[in-house]
């Protein structure tokens, strides 16, 4: 029906009032087409020539296309082939509308999927473009990011007042990866200079030769020598065939330093291998200085190691002589070592000397031997064995980082052993090794609160300690609080779990446990291990007067006479804290839970001892600490 009136309606149109109307008996254009439906129930719109950018092209040899087709409309489905893209159809490379401009003889495009993301273009004029109040600029081939005015000097230009520049950040590995940086190519090194960090620029000229130069906030440039030494190297200590290199350096001098930085290496032997060479990175002297490099690693043979380095910017190589040792001792005997001072705290620097006797001595000259553990350093300075029997004493510098029962490694030619030296945590006194049935474990010497600096053996008032509530890390009561009730005192039982994490057999501390680094609240089972291996008797009147403070309980462990000495502050009843059964009877909490509401301790007096007592979690009772 459409097809058969359609013509008519147009010739109608046209002949009465000069336009078209299409849909509508009112066109208000020359051309105007109205939807039939509005409400989707049919296709509406205007469907154009559809053509191909090839079709166009060989339009072009049949002159179709020119000033009389000037405003043409078509829509293109495929951009012409690249060979084709020339003529009117130089621009034809994306499909959407074309219009035909006959005054340019070119089909321009009207609208197609083309964006920055698909297709290549051009800016015709200053763009502005923000996003959550963020600027970016496109200015005279400048880029401004969070401004929309670039300066004119910058080809990009980052505003900000809050916000940095974060270049790529990578490993010295990675950095050193990069496969022909260019010259002025920046990166931050996240692990330069023993892992400092450092933004790093590649000053090189030749893309096959790199040299990254740092800008640290020291502001330093890349290191460089004149010239590195090896001709006058010098090595301290001794290294012998078939031993671990201990204490051993060598010192390179270095002339015309420029002050730079210089990364640390590591530089294995050649000829005798199984050597290291390492040097730390650091910064060079303005001038003259020496590079000092420790040589680890156990070599395999007697002869020469030669180590080829590359510091700096200058490359040479040094030498170090590997000998026979022949210092010998029949024995080692470590169970017999003495420390001197003996008493080593964790936090506070020690300066002393470890004795080890041996049997057997040969007679012959050895050269220093040196190791470290937990932040000291054992050194033996070169000597002379005596014939026969004598002692190694090896001088001990340095502050024990860790309250820990050190295993130290004691070696001497073919013969070795290992010295047991306990750490004691700062504030804990010093631990003390008691019997645990299978194997020993150190408990600290005094209570927790105690005056550390007095005899835990003899009971006096200042090392009763201080009081807890099972699970919980403040302290409650002090031998100096009143005995009567306490206000305010907490009624509501701590969680399970609140001072041990794991379990009985593998315990774990918690952030809550009261005791100090490297030691933690003794589990149920090391209670009972610990009473059921030691001996134990009384000190004291045990005459329960709050005003006196001399009675305790002392366990003897027989395997090495070491004894532990608990005093009998009785404890803080649990519904109110009043002090209860005072120089009468001793309660130490366990880190084991019972049932809810009631945890595990030791309990003792001048006549009974239960190592599993249970008791309420709100009583204050004593802490006595065990190592971790």
């Amino acid at each position: 029906m459409i097809r058969t009136n359609l013509l008519p309606f147009l010739l109608f149109g046209a002949f009465t009032y000069g336009q078209v109307g299409i849909n509508t008996s009112n066109p208000h254009a020359t051309l105007d087409v109205k939807a039939k439906n509005t409400d989707g129930s049919s296709s509406e719109g205007i469907i154009v020539p559809k053509l191909t950018g090839d079709a166009l092209f060989s339009a072009i040899a049949a002159n179709k296309y020119g000033a009389d087709q000037d405003g043409a409309v078509v829509y293109i489905t495929e951009a012409a082939a690249v060979a084709n893209q020339t003529g009117q159809t130089v621009l034809v490379n994306d499909y959407g509308f074309y219009y035909f401009n006959g005054s340019q003889n070119q089909w321009m495009k009207l609208g197609s999927g083309s964006t920055i993301y698909r297709t290549d273009g051009t800016l015709t004029g200053p763009r502005h473009m923000t996003m959550d109040g963020n600027n970016l600029g496109f200015t005279g081939g400048r880029i401004g990011m969070g401004t929309a005015s670039p300066d004119p000097s910058a080809l990009l230009d980052l505003t900000s007042t809050g916000d940095g520049f974060l270049p790529p950040r990578m490993t010295k590995a990675q950095m050193e990866a990069i496969f022909h940086p260019a010259t002025g190519l920046m990166i931050y090194c996240t692990d330069c200079f023993g892992d400092l960090g450092c933004i790093m620029v590649n000053d090189s000229k030749d893309p096959l030769v790199t040299n990254w130069g740092s800008m640290c906030t020291t502001n330093v440039p890349t290191g460089h020598v004149d010239d590195l030494q090896c001709a006058s190297a010098v090595t301290s200590g001794g290294v012998h065939s078939g031993m671990a290199a201990s204490g051993v350096t060598t010192t390179i001098p270095y002339t015309g330093g420029n002050g730079g930085t210089y990364f640390s290496g590591t530089f294995n032997s050649t000829g005798v291998t199984g050597l290291t060479a390492n040097v730390d990175g650091g910064s060079l002297s303005q001038g003259n200085g020496n590079l000092l490099f420790t040589i680890t690693g156990t070599p395999s043979a007697v002869g020469t190691a030669s180590f080829a380095i590359t510091i700096a910017g200058k490359s040479c190589s040094f030498t170090v002589d590997v000998d026979n040792f022949t210092a010998s001792v029949a024995s080692l005997t470590c169970s017999s070592a003495v420390f001197a001072p003996n008493s080593m705290i964790q936090g506070e620097v020690y300066t002393g000397t470890l004795t080890v006797p041996y049997t057997g001595g040969n007679g012959d000259s050895y050269s220093q031997m040196s190791f470290t553990q937990n932040g000291l350093t054992f050194t033996l300075p070169a000597g002379t064995l005596a014939t026969g029997a004598g002692n190694l004493v090896y001088n001990v510098t340095g502050t024990p980082t860790n309250a820990v029962t050190m295993n130290l490694p004691i070696s001497f030619g073919s013969q070795s052993c290992n010295v047991s030296k306990l750490v004691s945590p700062s504030g804990s006194g010093v631990g003390t090794t008691m019997c645990m049935g299978n194997g020993t474990k150190v408990w600290a010497s005094h209570n927790l609160g105690a005056d550390t600096s007095l005899d835990p053996h003899v009971p006096v008032k200042e090392i009763s300690g201080n009081f807890y509530q099972w699970g919980r890390l403040d302290v409650v009561a002090t031998p100096d609080s009143p005995a009567g009730a306490i206000s305010g005192w907490n009624t509501i039982s701590a969680s399970d779990g609140a001072w041990n994490s794991g379990t009985e057999d593998v315990p774990v501390k918690t952030a809550i446990d009261p005791c100090p680094s490297g030691f933690r609240l003794p589990t149920r089972k090391e209670w009972v291990a610990f009473a059921n291996n030691t001996t134990s008797n009384t000190i004291g009147s045990f005459n329960g007067l709050y005003t006196s403070f001399d009675s305790a309980r002392q366990f003897i462990c027989a395997a090495n006479g070491n004894k532990l000495t608990l005093p009998v502050p009785g404890y803080r009843t649990y519904s109110a804290g009043a002090t209860y059964a005072h120089n009468t009877n001793g309660y130490y909490w366990s880190s084991t839970e019972n049932a809810a509401g009631y945890a595990y301790g030791i309990f003792f007096n001048n006549s009974n001892m239960n190592p599993a007592l249970v008791e309420r979690r709100t009583v204050g009772c004593s802490v006595r600490c065990i190592a971790e």
